[in-house]
């Protein structure tokens, strides 16, 4: 940030008990006589203040104005400190060696949060309040929220840990002018999506027929694994046999292999110098009018749509994800946590509590939709005063939680993702065969997994 029915999967979760965020309210209204009212002291007129990370993203605006709403409605005032993405794991491992409790919540982007699980750098929810349960309309992303020691797998009879702050999933962005005057139809496969790509570029229609990330972070994130992941998983790759289990990596199965070669060929209808393009550069392609298509994160939509950044803002479609040969479609997460610190006191984890109990409320979370945000609940949509290209890009992420599954999520993760970046670029770049790259990605697993002692059935 997820394979799976999450319709399926909310069904199993039990109910939020009913009035929590007024008991919540409630007992904030309690902490403001408390000399312990927050990282920075008092604030607000309810006594409170929360400290929150927040990373630098294209959806920080729309949270930022959700913030505000939130000290307008109960008086709580939140200082939200921002940092550049390869900045916030730091801050936050800062703030934990140094034991200092300066923040209220952590922020946490889920390659990271099994790494926070299994150190118990957070608090379980339960802990803070023994009646709270994940609403069901909250999206579950793979069972995201939960953690289970013993396995160390997202596990929804485990701990609840956290809750989700966006719902980013990946879609397919193309241009519907192009589709039209080509005669295109919307890809089933991504089969199809390199037939489609390769024809418009013959035809000179597009400069590239798609545009992916191909370049490595050096940052300890994830760019090329993450838009890899739709492959993997449609083609019906793991990257390990069967987690909780059975961790021998699996990337250099057949299935694996051939979600990396069908990479390989997507890239060479896009732009020859892979290394450079990351993020910015695939949304860059669509704007200037340069790309056929491009997968990427739904929150890239509003930047393809501006009619002031963008040459192409009323002729981009959205769609579900392609399938691979499992026919069903490969879409992974890509989702932020909100979690309380272990060790936090008792009236700040109740204010965090609460706040976090908000901003997964119906109203908070269609608020967010409005302003710009990937809606976590299922409901946000009803009512919400949106345009057609925003439901239409947010339709399209519904469509796409029934074929859910997790990002890279591993206690490892941060030293994992080096591994899969590099060689998954060296494969886009065509500096190795997706054969030799993919063996070569197995071995440095192999050997982070007997690193951390977890069971290899292979030895």
């Amino acid at each position: 940030m997820q394979i799976g029915s999450l319709g399926s999967r909310r069904n199993r979760l039990r109910r939020a008990g009913v009035g929590l965020c007024a008991a919540l309210a409630l007992a904030l209204a309690g902490c403001g006589g408390s000399g312990n009212t927050g990282a920075l002291g008092q604030g607000g007129s309810t006594g409170v203040r929360l400290v929150i990370p927040a990373n630098e993203s294209p959806w920080l605006g729309a949270y930022k104005a959700l913030v505000e709403q939130y000290q307008q409605e109960t008086g709580v005032q939140v200082e939200l400190r921002t940092f550049p993405y390869d900045e916030m794991r730091t801050q936050i491992l800062n703030d934990i060696q140094s034991g200092n409790k300066t923040y209220d919540v952590y922020q946490i982007d889920e390659p990271n949060l099994y790494e926070f699980f299994a150190h118990e750098w957070l608090q379980p929810l339960t802990d803070v309040d023994p009646g709270f349960r994940q609403d069901p309309a909250v999206n579950n992303y793979a069972d995201f929220a939960y953690w289970n020691p013993t396995t160390k797998t997202s596990d929804p009879a485990g701990q609840l840990l956290v809750q989700p702050l966006n719902g980013n999933v990946g879609l397919l962005m193309y241009r519907t002018d192009l589709y039209q005057q080509l005669g295109l139809a919307v890809p089933a496969s991504w089969e199809d999506a390199i037939a489609n790509g390769q024809r418009a570029q013959a035809s000179g229609a597009a400069r590239y027929g798609h545009v992916m990330r191909t370049q490595a972070t050096q940052s300890g994130g994830a760019q090329i694994t993450y838009d890899f992941l739709p492959l993997l998983y449609a083609y019906g790759g793991t990257w390990f046999r069967n987690e909780g289990t059975d961790w021998t990596p699996a990337v250099n199965s057949p299935q694996a292999v051939q979600a990396a070669t069908v990479m390989r060929q997507l890239v060479e209808v896009g732009p020859s110098e892979t290394s450079t393009i990351g993020q910015a550069q695939v949304i860059g392609a669509m704007q200037a009018g340069e790309a056929l298509q491009v997968h990427v994160v739904a929150a890239a939509a509003p930047s393809m749509l501006s009619e002031s950044d963008s040459n192409v803002g009323d002729r981009v479609g959205f769609a579900v994800l392609p399938a691979g040969s499992t026919g069903k479609p490969g879409v992974a997460s890509g989702t932020w946590a909100l979690g309380i610190p272990a060790g936090l006191p008792p009236e700040r984890a109740t204010a965090a509590l609460a706040f976090i109990a908000w901003v997964e409320s119906k109203p908070a979370q269609t608020r967010f939709t409005e302003l710009g945000g990937i809606p976590t609940r299922a409901d946000a949509l009803d009512g919400a005063n949106i345009s057609d290209q925003q439901r239409a890009y947010l339709e399209a992420v519904n469509q796409s939680l029934p074929h859910v599954g997790k990002h890279v999520r591993y206690e490892f993760s941060a030293e994992m993702l080096p591994i899969t970046e590099r060689h998954l670029a060296e494969i886009a770049a065509g500096k190795v065969s997706p054969q030799d790259g993919m063996a070569a990605m197995q071995q440095e697993l192999t050997e982070i997994v007997r690193k951390y002692g977890y069971p290899m059935a292979a030895g």
